[in-house]
């Protein structure tokens, strides 16, 4: 017997926007372990206030949820503040076709 999977692939996309607080004196090993974390992005920071501004992204909003508490759970983390979330749902798009 087949099983048959009537899941549709998943055609939507998430991206928050974090502040990162931070001890000043952890920031730069703080920054090497964001990294490590699939989808994550350092786009600015402020050294002298242990500020770090990050993107997140994934497809799946169980994942980045899973991905900000293993950030959240970083050591010399004082705080991670969610300021921006987007989702993305590319098949809500109807498909355009070019005009002649």
């Amino acid at each position: 017997m087949t099983a048959i999977n009537n899941q549709q692939p998943r055609t939507d996309w998430h991206v928050c926007g974090l502040v990162v607080q931070c001890r000043i004196q952890k920031i730069n090993e703080i920054q090497t372990a964001l990294l490590a974390i699939e989808g994550t992005e350092i786009p600015g920071a402020d050294a002298d206030k242990g500020k770090l501004v990050v993107v997140m992204q994934s497809h799946d909003q169980q994942i980045l949820l899973e991905n900000m508490e293993r950030a959240r759970n970083i050591k010399g983390v004082i705080a991670v503040s969610l300021v921006y979330h987007e989702q993305d749902e590319l098949s809500a798009r109807p498909e355009q076709e070019p005009k002649n």
